[in-house]
């Protein structure tokens, strides 16, 4: 068989379309305005409006809620469904070509001439159904990979840079290898966590930072700085999944200090993202709650559909944690308006991660907080944790890890022990296999929505389980 045709934007467009139409025919069948059917749904009619021209989707909460009003006979969420695989296949093809475009940057005068990984560059992790972590040859292909990148960082000359040394030229090749060196880094560490790559990203951001301090920058010092800066907010970010949180603090003061210095407010919103999801894991919600705020007013005109709904999803969870109920179900709507909003192409390239399995699991988060005060919230969180899973590919193993810790946090109140104790089990097995100190102390933390006197014997037991792992080395 010959090989697809990559999806575009035109066909994605029509294919929103077909779906709008689809949704009015049966609304009009059934005799429904569309003020009828949004006071049905709880949605507004400029949303249903905007769904039929084809203008939005919106998530598959709605689109169930329609079939089920309208008796559409499976046609509704049947296209939907089929809509969202066109689309996570378009992303899919996106990022590839991204990705392929940034090894020829990143090896632009490197020592690397071929492909770090053919198999990973040509169409992506392998497919899997159950998302579950593969521990065979996946591992072999991520070693090679972070060896790959190495190799890119040491040919670039970008390690072993100190302030006293011979000043040099900074040029669009030392911004483009940053750019892409961090970008592959990224990537590796949205499947498998930042245990495996703190270190060298951590070497790799420290280094780049010695280049702001070189004379001749010129015209690039700007550029340069962003870079920089990107750089930084990783190393953070890594060093926070592996449990460093000093190393993470002092990451994130450096790359933030210089976003604000050249003046980019979005790269500058989503470090104190990093910052504030730092608080929620510790429990500082309080701190994260005035960190999400700063950086909200921070923004500004530069404040973008993604970044918006990021920031008040965030928001929603730690008013959430700290007993705000209200408050964080009227933040998580204004998230899930910002995101319907969201042009992908209008976006910073950075905040490719934020997709609707992001905003669903939010929702997850916030009404397993709703349910420890009432358990009546513990259905419909699971409802939503289930829709985060179902969102994420192979390729985003940790936040599939992490919200089915969040599944089993909510099956518990809801009254699913079964189901809980399978889903948790599998949790404890496959969360060995991330490099990530954040997911241990998630999986530890599970013991406080099993109640100790449980009835459920099984579950009592699973609970013991749970407190009897040891605490991740530090």
């Amino acid at each position: 068989m010959g090989r697809q045709l990559m999806i575009d934007r035109q066909q994605l467009q029509e294919a929103r379309q077909e779906l709008g139409r689809k949704l009015a025919s049966w609304r009009k069948a059934r005799q429904l305005i569309q003020s009828d059917l949004a006071r049905q749904v709880r949605s507004s009619r400029s949303t249903v409006a905007m769904v039929e021209r084809g203008h939005q989707v919106v998530d598959r909460v709605f689109w169930r809620q329609c079939e089920s009003l309208l008796n559409a006979q499976g046609e509704l969420i049947a296209a939907y469904d089929t809509y969202r695989r066109l689309e996570t296949r378009h992303r899919t093809e996106k990022a590839e070509a991204a990705r392929r475009a940034r090894w020829v940057t990143a090896m632009d005068g490197g020592t690397m001439a071929d492909d770090p990984d053919a198999d990973l560059l040509d169409g992506g992790a392998p497919a899997r159904d159950d998302h579950r972590v593969d521990t065979t040859g996946v591992d072999m292909q991520r070693r090679s990979l972070l060896a790959s990148i190495a190799g890119v960082v040491a040919g670039s000359g970008l390690l072993g840079l100190t302030v006293s040394g011979v000043g040099r030229r900074v040029g669009a090749s030392d911004v483009a290898r940053i750019e892409a060196v961090t970008t592959l880094y990224r990537s590796v560490d949205y499947e498998i966590g930042g245990g495996a790559l703190c270190a060298e990203v951590g070497r790799f951001a420290e280094a780049t930072s010695v280049l702001l301090h070189q004379a001749d920058a010129g015209r690039w010092a700007s550029s340069l700085a962003t870079a920089v800066a990107g750089a930084r907010q990783l190393a953070g970010w890594t060093a926070f999944d592996a449990g460093r949180h000093s190393d993470a603090g002092r990451h994130w003061l450096a790359a933030e200090r210089t976003a604000v210095t050249v003046g980019d407010r979005q790269l500058a919103a989503r470090i104190r993202y990093c910052q504030a999801r730092q608080f929620q894991h510790l429990r500082h919600n309080h701190d994260a709650l005035a960190t999400i705020r700063l950086a909200y007013d921070a923004l500004g005109s530069d404040a973008t559909p993604a970044l918006l709904a990021m920031l008040r999803g965030t928001e929603a969870a730690s008013l959430a944690a700290v007993g705000e109920h209200s408050a964080a179900t009227t933040a998580l709507q204004h998230a899930r308006s910002h995101f319907e909003d969201i042009d992908p192409d209008q976006e910073p390239a950075w905040m490719r991660f934020y997709e609707r399995g992001e905003l669903l699991a939010q929702y997850g988060r916030v009404h397993r907080d709703l349910a420890r005060h009432d358990h009546r919230h513990a259905d419909t969180a699971v409802e939503w944790t289930q829709a985060a899973i179902s969102t994420f590919g192979p390729q985003n193993v940790r936040s599939t890890v992490l919200n089915k810790i969040g599944l089993c946090s909510a099956l518990a109140p809801a009254g699913e022990p079964d189901q809980a104790i399978a889903v948790g089990t599998d949790v404890i097995h496959h969360e060995r296999h991330l490099t990530s100190r954040r997911v241990r102390d998630r999986v530890r933390n599970l013991s406080r929505d099993i109640p100790p006197d449980t009835r459920h014997s099984r579950l009592a037991d699973f609970r013991h389980t749970i407190t009897r792992i040891p605490p991740p080395a530090a």
